[in-house]
């Protein structure tokens, strides 16, 4: 038998402050934390994505994207970007990886035309995976 918790008074138990990885409401903890610390910022929460977060005031623009413990952080001014990725430290334990490469399986490209977006890599790993990688292509795909 595993011995847990053991108080010398029977009537006393442990009680958990704050909740930790593993356990079934952590992950549900963690986003009401983050949702409050971005509202409490001035962000809105998106009615149809709910991972989605807004943030308008004169012509600054913030938009934050939450995937799982990912936090995808675009807007139209650097400098408040930055500004924000320092509020978020001082509320979080957070690591920036600089700007987005990939994400779900999307490639990020920049240049000056714009952003592009492409499935390049995630289509090569599928094709890979299938053991088809050294197929032949063909013009039309049924006979």
């Amino acid at each position: 038998m595993l011995l847990g918790f053991a108080s010398p008074t029977p009537s006393k138990v442990c009680r958990l402050r704050k909740s930790l990885y593993g356990l079934r409401q952590a992950p549900r903890c963690w986003f009401a934390k983050l949702a409050a610390t971005l509202t409490s910022y001035g962000f809105k929460q998106s009615y149809s994505d709910y991972s989605l977060f807004t943030y308008e005031a004169q012509h600054i623009q913030l938009n934050v994207l939450v995937y799982v413990d990912d936090l995808i952080i675009s807007g139209n001014d650097g400098m408040v970007v930055q500004q924000f990725k320092d509020y978020l430290s001082r509320c979080f334990h957070m690591k920036d990886l600089g700007k987005l490469k990939y994400f779900l399986g999307i490639e990020v490209a920049r240049n000056l035309d714009g952003i592009f977006l492409c499935q390049r890599k995630y289509t090569l790993d599928i094709i890979s995976e299938a053991g088809l990688l050294g197929a032949k292509s063909v013009g039309t795909p049924l006979e």
